[in-house]
């Protein structure tokens, strides 16, 4: 008896294709970290920079502000220094503006004339009166606070040194022509020892307008800078011109 089905194979079922995993989603571009980095570095650099310009422009304003309260102080400074040295000079010479003023014009030439034995066109009343204007405008000079009125006006310590030592020079200068008005004078009176005595007057007479000059150059540079104006030429006053 036969047994059924013995000797048949079975059919086998096609293989399966692999299951597929899942497949990972890429990030979009601005989620990614090195964009993340480099967009946080450029940012802060950005941001430095922008802070940066604003201190800048801050500190750039502060310093314009503080320059100019400094100037405005300068010119009050210089101004109340003016109102007294230019008037003071003015009634022992003529101010030429920037140029150093000319004081005492009729003391060189009685000087030289004397020493040469002519006329010098002044006598000794003249040159005693002379020597005492130029003591009195030294005096005044001397009795003004210069130190008073430049302190804390927003002047550096050459500034200072500049201002004060211009002051003392001048003043210095026409104690020295006074000195020079009363030896010519006394030159006049003594005859015999004229060419003693005017050669004296002429060495002082030198000494004081060379201070002049070097402080009045001084002071026309600080009130230049501080944009005060110097005074205007103006005529000479009675008994110091030529």
């Amino acid at each position: 008896m036969a047994i059924k089905g013995k000797g048949k194979t079975r059919s086998k079922a096609p293989a399966r294709a692999p299951k597929r995993g899942p497949v990972p989603v890429p990030k979009p571009f601005g989620q990614r970290t090195w964009v993340r980095l480099t967009a946080a570095f450029i940012a802060g650099v950005f941001l430095m920079s922008m802070s940066w310009w604003v201190w800048e422009g801050l500190d750039k304003n502060r310093n314009t502000k503080a320059a100019a309260a400094d100037q405005a102080q300068q010119q009050q400074a210089i101004a109340a220094w003016k109102a007294t040295l230019e008037p003071t000079l003015s009634t022992v010479g003529q101010l030429q503006g920037v140029t150093p003023p000319q004081i005492a014009t009729t003391l060189t030439p009685a000087i030289a004339a004397i020493a040469k034995g002519t006329d010098p066109g002044v006598n000794e009343a003249d040159l005693t009166t002379l020597a005492t204007q130029l003591d009195d405008a030294a005096k005044t000079l001397e009795k003004f606070k210069l130190t008073d009125a430049i302190r804390d006006h927003g002047f550096d310590r050459n500034e200072v040194d500049v201002i004060t030592s211009a002051h003392d020079e001048i003043s210095q200068g026409l104690r020295a022509l006074a000195i020079a008005a009363r030896l010519t004078a006394l030159a006049i009176a003594v005859p015999d020892r004229a060419e003693e005595l005017t050669a004296a007057a002429k060495q002082a007479a030198e000494t004081g307008q060379s201070l002049i000059q070097h402080g009045w150059t001084k002071y026309g540079n600080i009130a230049g800078a501080a944009g005060i104006p110097l005074a205007a030429p103006q005529g000479l006053p009675a008994g110091a011109g030529s």
